[in-house]
């Protein structure tokens, strides 16, 4: 490879870690072709892209960024799963294909400003997706409203009671 083309590849590798706020790394040694691309077929559908990178370029393009941290996970092959949508969902994705396929290992990741280790990346394909916490959220924010409108309701809805059973003993005596 000639020495402006391994710039050039350096430079997209670069440009590919900043636009990225999430990344994780696997190694894919003994998947097959078809393999790997049904993985990334997979992940792209969860809004991530799948790349196969070269560990001495990917160092390069780190070195200098948040991202150089992560250079003591880059050994052996290196595959990144760009994640430019929910989080979650992409570790969801790529835990559940390791557990059908035992040859892809997860390494470890890079997340709000923070290295993962494979544990970490385990621990947040646990969590709910993004709508689901936000639900949760926003139940959670809705709950106490309820409650102060039925206890200030109260006082006005048993006056109505009363009133109501009022009006039919005046029309039963009638």
């Amino acid at each position: 490879m000639a020495k402006a083309e391994k710039m050039a590849r350096v430079e997209e590798i670069r440009r590919m870690f900043l636009e990225h706020r999430v990344v994780f790394l696997t190694d894919f040694s003994g998947l097959t072709v078809e393999e790997i691309n049904n993985l990334r077929f997979q992940l792209r559908d969860t809004g991530a892209e799948y790349r196969v990178l070269k560990n001495t370029l990917t160092l390069r393009a780190i070195t200098g960024t948040d991202y150089e941290d992560m250079g003591e996970l880059m050994t052996g092959p290196i595959a990144a799963a760009f994640v430019a949508g929910d989080p979650m969902t992409v570790a969801k994705e790529l835990i559940a294909f390791a557990r059908n396929n035992q040859k892809l290992e997860i390494k470890g990741g890079f997340m709000e400003g923070k290295v993962l280790k494979a544990a970490d990346v385990r621990s947040i394909a646990t969590l709910p997706s993004r709508e689901v916490l936000l639900a949760k959220v926003g139940g959670a924010l809705k709950s106490p409203l309820y409650g102060l409108h039925n206890v200030l309701s109260g006082p006005y809805r048993k006056l109505a009671y009363a009133l109501q059973a009022v009006a039919d003993s005046k029309s039963e005596a009638a």
